[in-house]
């Protein structure tokens, strides 16, 4: 049965070291910076409401800004759940299932995680170069299509490496090694 709450709360995360540690720390200050984004789309929407509501004057394209951010943010924790294997998971038909059969599962789930993000990557950094030569526009800021795109990449990029990583860490445990 699906547990709601972690087994043993109190237990510090084990701290990655080496190629690990580093991408651990990109991801994290990744996730950080598209946490500042809603931070900034949560004050920026405030202001509009209220320049709206009492000025008659809200913030103009506020709702293209919003859903260029949004995407911008969102995108930014892809990596760090996947990191962390934090995932929505439904272990419902494998709860019979030793630790290795589970592990050897997750390592194909991981392994398309990361060619399914390592496709994204690629078709996003094609668009990016679509709509920078065809100087694609948003409709009320004009705001080149290519920059808020642009920000996506990384986050795909690095929800590739992290998917990888995770395969590695799921095949260790399918094969009985440490890790």
């Amino acid at each position: 049965m699906a547990e709601l709450i972690p087994d043993d709360l109190d237990a510090p995360a084990p701290r990655r070291t080496g190629l690990a540690g580093l991408l651990d720390t990109v991801i994290t200050w990744w996730a950080l910076a598209g946490g500042m984004v809603f931070v900034a789309l949560v004050i920026m929407s405030i202001v509009s409401i209220v320049g709206r509501k009492l000025f008659s004057h809200p913030i103009e394209g506020d709702m293209e800004l919003l859903m260029m951010g949004a995407a911008i943010g969102s995108a930014a924790f892809l990596p760090v759940c996947e990191l962390d294997d934090n995932h929505i998971k439904v272990d419902a038909l494998t709860t019979w299932m030793s630790e290795r059969a589970r592990a050897a599962l997750d390592v194909i789930a991981h392994l398309l995680l990361t060619i399914a993000s390592a496709i994204i990557t690629w078709r996003s950094a094609l668009y990016v170069e679509e709509c920078y030569e065809n100087m694609e526009v948003s409709t009320l800021l004009l705001i080149p299509i290519w920059q808020p795109v642009l920000l996506l990449v990384p986050s795909f990029a690095l929800l590739t490496l992290a998917a990888l990583y995770r395969a590695r860490l799921s095949l260790n445990t399918a094969v009985g090694a440490h890790k």
